[in-house]
């Protein structure tokens, strides 16, 4: 609450007029010491009226200061704030680097419509105005935006508010007031136990290609991770795999056991070149020699490698649902939902969750049992039994 300095003033605006005449008043609440600059700070109003009005104003401005009613003035824009926002949060390390690049690239989204806009004079229609702008195709790629997303913005530009309040800046956040869009983004599924053992036993090991499925539904790793996969990453003796932060994979490095059945896909270096080469020679005497019209393809490889790959490239060629769908019955299902299986199989099988959240890489435990888990019908079943037979 703000100190009042006794119960304000008015000042008249209109100086050609008598008092009984005026009709334009200005209203000042002194709200004490300014302990940086050492000068009394004033907060005012304009009121059009009687000076009766005026003095019955004056008391009504002085309780909304009592009680801190009152948006406050700043200097800030949007963006200004912002970037002092994440930097406040990346001196404190309050979140990871990841997070900090994704928040960084929303704020520049929603600064493209509200950046140059005093942080306190942003309402509620404005930033529905910006959301509607945004589903239309108004973005920085110039291609409209999912709902998911532009509701991943108004949840980090309310952060954002929330820390003005706290500051003292603002006394209200407008993403209160706001309409975001709903979440559109069709909800990820995971295989239940029974048929991840059937997959992950069809699998091929002189397949490379199939070598990203096994590191996704046995490790968890995401797309970019089994793009970046490097030898270096992989210590033999111990057996640890120890996903590594490149260009194509941005995230903070998290180290992992490697399991007896990824030991197949990814040996050693010595027996990865071994295997490497009788497999090149054997393609060699199986394929023609192309012409020079014709057109040379190199199959994406999901072995670790000396050089990452491209996410994207790996993520289509790998998905099950373009090159393998027949072969294992995974129609309408894309690679990351296999890492979705994997921390459902852990939570099934009563893992941690502290361990559950240093397996997948997350920032919070909450991230890992909240989205990256899920409940199948067999579980439900279960759990119904349990409390039938209790009441039995």
């Amino acid at each position: 609450m703000a100190n009042v300095e006794g119960g304000g003033y008015i000042v008249q605006r209109d100086k050609s007029k008598p008092k009984s005449k005026c009709r334009k008043w200005e209203l000042r609440v002194p709200v004490g010491l300014d302990p940086r600059t050492g000068k009394y700070k004033t907060k005012s109003r304009r009121f059009n009226g009687t000076y009766t009005e005026a003095k019955k104003a004056l008391r009504e401005f002085v309780d909304e200061i009592e009680h801190d009613r009152v948006q406050g003035k700043t200097s800030y824009t949007f963006e200004e704030y912002c970037e002092r926002f994440l930097e406040r949060r990346a001196l404190g390390k309050e979140v990871a680097e990841t997070t900090q690049k994704r928040q960084r690239w929303q704020f520049k989204a929603a600064s493209r419509h509200i950046g140059k806009a005093n942080l306190a004079s942003i309402t509620p229609a404005m930033l529905d105005d910006m959301y509607i702008a945004m589903l239309k195709g108004d973005t920085l790629s110039g291609k409209p935006s999912s709902g998911s997303y532009v509701n991943q913005i108004h949840d980090n530009i309310t952060l954002v508010f929330e820390q003005a309040i706290k500051e003292g800046i603002l006394v209200k956040n407008p993403c209160d007031g706001a309409n975001p869009p709903k979440m559109d983004t069709k909800e990820k599924r995971a295989l239940n136990p029974d048929r991840a053992h059937v997959f992950i036993a069809m699998l091929d090991e002189k397949n490379d290609r199939e070598c990203a499925y096994l590191l996704a539904i046995t490790m968890g790793l995401r797309r970019g991770e089994i793009c970046g996969l490097s030898w270096g990453d992989i210590d033999f003796e111990r057996g640890i795999v120890g996903t590594s932060a490149t260009p194509t994979t941005p995230w903070a490095t998290s180290r992992r056991p490697r399991p007896r059945r990824a030991c197949a896909f990814c040996p050693c270096p010595k027996t990865w070149r071994r295997r490497s080469r009788s497999t090149r020679r054997r393609r060699r005497r199986a394929t023609p020699r192309p012409t020079r019209t014709a057109s040379r393809t190199r199959a994406t490889s999901s072995r670790p490698t000396s050089r990452p790959s491209c996410p994207t490239s790996t993520g289509r060629a790998c998905c099950p649902a373009r090159s393998a769908a027949a072969k294992y019955g995974l129609e309408g299902w894309c690679l990351h939902e296999l890492r979705h299986t994997y921390l459902t199989m852990l939570a099934l099988s009563g893992v941690h969750p502290k361990v559950m959240q240093e397996l997948a890489g997350h920032y919070s435990s909450q991230i890992t049992m909240d989205i990256y888990t899920h409940v199948n019908m067999d579980a439900k079943r279960d759990a119904v039994a349990a409390v039938s037979k209790a009441f039995a």
